[in-house]
């Protein structure tokens, strides 16, 4: 699965692509748009991008609860054998204070994520505020350069980047 990332020039353009999309079989959530007019895109009954997307979510979400998995691992092997108002620790309390500690972790992390926006979308920032519409297309290999020639076709001065994604299936993450 590979994700195209490409700017379109305004609503019409954006309109034109989907359906095309559609036509080819790619569904709404394999599809992602950003705007700076949110009514817009609503309006036109166009997927918007979610907080997926457009944050780190996923990125911190995933090293909170291995910085919290860490963290719980060696507070519990420091506190191996250790005794605590008449508790003492033995080896479940290593794998308990490591679940802990992840879950702890996943928490911070995401509450972080949700607020830090996506370091790959910070150059195209400038251009949606200028109006223009952002659209990122989840596509399976096969169909790469089919799907390539139409948006090329659609937006002939469009800047088309394909980076690889890691789960292949927009829910997975």
């Amino acid at each position: 699965m590979k994700r195209l990332t490409f700017l379109v020039p305004d609503l019409q353009h954006t309109e034109t692509v989907v359906e095309g999309l559609r036509e080819m079989g790619i569904s709404d959530e394999m599809m992602h748009v950003v705007a700076q007019d949110h009514d817009m895109l609503q309006k036109a009954h166009i997927h918007e991008a979610t907080e997926m997307e457009t944050s780190e979510l996923e990125n911190d979400f995933d090293w909170g609860i291995v910085a919290g998995g860490v963290l719980g691992l060696t507070l519990g092997f420091i506190s191996y054998g250790s005794q605590i108002l008449g508790f003492e620790f033995g080896a479940f309390s290593i794998l308990v204070m490591t679940v802990i500690g992840s879950l702890a972790g996943g928490w911070i992390g995401k509450a972080i994520g949700e607020t830090t926006p996506n370091s790959d979308l910070a150059k195209y920032q400038h251009a949606i505020e200028a109006g223009q519409i952002l659209m990122m297309v989840d596509v399976p290999v096969e169909l790469l350069p089919e799907i390539h020639k139409f948006v090329r076709a659609q937006c002939p001065k469009a800047l088309i980047e394909s980076s690889h994604l890691f789960h292949d299936h927009p829910l997975a993450a």
